[in-house]
């Protein structure tokens, strides 16, 4: 068996690993894949824009148009990047099956596949950074990372799991040579990363400060540098015109890659790459710190320029309630220090356990054939636990570019077990090697700050008893047979409505409709004789909630004679007619009296 093993490339042991995660997430998702399940609300969104795409719908066309109909359409800031890949998997596989299972079976699969290159790219970084021993040991970890792997679960449809990739890939080519063509591979991936989404900008900010500090130490890195500046001022650009259309360029969207995105990173690609076709600007370390200087200078004037509207930030036009209610409620976006105890404990216990990994290794090889790309390592782990302890979500690929570092920690626990003299003592130390996987710090943090500071008790959208989301696809089946209507409905849940029935609603969680939000936020809020005119004005046939939607339980506590609360208390409404055939346990369905 080690023979073997021994024999094993280590892209084939990556991709065994994968079909064994494969099977495993097939294996523990098979209820939700019956039932089509998905995890959220930007899952199913997700899946009505991949469903209008296949309908016939622009490329260059996102607006939902079944939210906020009467004003035109919700407006939508996703890629169609992803959606085309998902298109393509429910049209190959409606070769073979019908319509719906199609669908179903390639949200399924579709997050399992890219698990593959992701274990192919952490196994050549890990064989950048250690010897067989520990590469085998990082790829094991990295199967079991289930503190990053769960963007890859199925019917996770969301951006979340191309952006871990993509972030991984960037480090794969940030390590070994510091070459023309990986630093113009580097502005690529950085393209298609910051086109999926603005949260890629922070990646583009560290990999180019690594790039730049290489090239300020030592002139010879220059041709990585030079290959991402010429690659930033044409890619991001050229990105933008293939997945948005021409419009994107000339408009401003402070919430995605646009025209004062694009303009202010091409200006600073434009400036060191002429400087960099310079040796006089490259001389000394003076110089070219100036030449850095200049083409900071260029970005920022760039983006005053012609970004002036974006100083207040991505989301600066968002109304107070649908900042306080909504945008302030998505934890996953807030800093670690706003989060419940033990979900902080959950994610950044392994954090600071491999920022210590890290560090050890980094000085464990100092002189030795892989010093500079721990120095590389150790830089773009620190940046980015400082960027997961800000924004929550992405400690998942701080997890990720940690596993060289665990993998590092796991051979040498268990290189030190071997060597105790006693069997206790090997068998202690043995134990000790589940400190380098992060799922076992995870979870044991986890607990161990449940016990000390209990879990806020947050009411959730299950089901009674039964496990079941709300609205799952049993609560709104009675819905879905009524005609087309518009729906008042918590912002939350609109997603689903739209996915599993052919009725519109006001709003969605998507902050571009963030007008019709405030509406929605403000009726659910008000009382109801404040409530009935804004309801009233939007033309809604029916208005639905689920009682024990956090959505809803905040709005209640935050009211409690507010629309919201007296629903959520079952209490009648006179300009409300409750309809009992179509309402199902906590998903309630009322009709409006005209």
């Amino acid at each position: 068996m080690r023979d073997w093993l021994q024999r094993l490339s280590v892209d084939r042991i990556a991709m065994l690993l994968w079909l064994a995660v494969f099977a495993v997430g097939l294996f523990f998702y098979g209820d939700a894949i019956a039932t089509l399940g998905l995890r959220d609300a930007d899952d199913y969104l997700r899946l009505v824009q991949v469903r209008d795409l296949l309908g016939g719908q622009s490329w260059f066309d996102v607006t939902q148009y079944r939210i906020n109909p009467a004003e035109g359409g919700g407006m939508m800031h996703w890629s169609r990047f992803v959606d085309m890949q998902i298109a393509a998997l429910v049209w190959l596989l409606g070769l073979f099956l019908d319509p719906q299972t199609a669908e179903r079976w390639a949200v399924a699969i579709y997050p399992l596949l890219l698990i593959l290159p992701l274990l192919l790219l952490i196994g050549r970084i890990l064989a950048m950074l250690g010897d067989r021993r520990q590469t085998i040991a990082g790829l094991l970890i990295a199967a079991s990372g289930m503190t990053f792997l769960h963007y890859f679960a199925p019917l996770r449809i969301d951006h979340h799991n191309w952006q871990l990739l993509l972030s991984v890939a960037m480090l794969w080519l940030a390590l070994g040579e510091a070459s023309f063509r990986r630093g113009l591979g580097s502005a690529l991936v950085i393209a298609a990363h910051v086109e999926i989404s603005l949260e890629g900008f922070p990646y583009l900010a560290i990999f180019g400060a690594l790039f730049a500090l290489e090239w300020l130490r030592d002139p010879s890195k220059a041709p990585r540098l030079a290959g991402f500046a010429t690659g930033l001022v044409v890619l991001p650009a050229a990105w933008l015109l293939i997945f948005r259309g021409p419009a994107s360029i000339v408009t401003i969207h402070c919430d995605a890659f646009s025209l004062p995105y694009a303009v202010g990173v091409a200006a600073a690609g434009l400036v060191l790459a002429a400087g960099l076709r310079a040796p006089a600007l490259s001389a000394n370390r003076h110089r070219r710190l100036l030449l850095l200087a200049f083409a900071g200078a260029a970005a920022a004037g760039a983006f005053l320029v012609f970004g002036r509207p974006c100083l207040g930030g991505p989301f600066g036009e968002l109304e107070p309630l649908v900042r306080r209610f909504w945008y302030d409620q998505v934890m996953e976006g807030r800093p670690v220090w706003r989060q419940d105890a033990d979900v902080a404990a959950l994610f950044f216990t392994p954090t600071l356990v491999g920022l210590g990994a890290a560090i050890w290794a980094w000085r464990r090889t100092r002189g030795g054939d892989t010093a500079e790309n721990w120095d590389r390592m150790l830089f773009v782990i620190l940046c980015s636990v400082v960027l997961s302890a800000l924004v929550f979500r992405t400690g998942a690929a701080t997890h990720a570019y940690m596993i060289p570092a665990f993998g590092a920690m796991a051979a040498a626990l268990w290189d030190w077990s071997r060597a105790r003299p006693s069997a206790l003592g090997r068998v202690g130390g043995a134990m000790l090697v589940l400190a380098a996987v992060p799922s076992v710090d995870a979870l044991l943090a986890a607990r161990a700050a449940g016990l000390v500071v209990p879990a806020k008790q947050v009411a959730g959208a299950a089901g009674s008893g039964s496990g079941e989301s709300c609205p799952s696809s049993a609560m709104l089946a009675a819905v879905a047979r009524e005609p087309a209507s518009l729906v008042f409905a918590p912002v939350d849940i609109g997603p689903s409505i739209l996915v599993r029935t052919r009725h519109s609603v006001i709003a969605t969680g998507h902050h571009r409709n963030h007008a019709a939000m405030n509406r929605v936020i403000t009726a659910f809020l008000s009382d109801p004789a404040v409530s009935r005119p804004i309801v009233a004005a939007s033309g809604a046939r029916f208005l639905v909630l689920c009682t024990r939607l956090p959505e809803v339980q905040n709005e209640a506590r935050a009211n409690p004679t507010g629309l919201a609360a007296r629903l959520a208390r079952g209490e009648r409404i006179d300009w409300l007619e409750y309809d009992a055939k179509l309402s199902r346990g906590q998903f309630r369905v009322y009709r409006l009296r005209r």
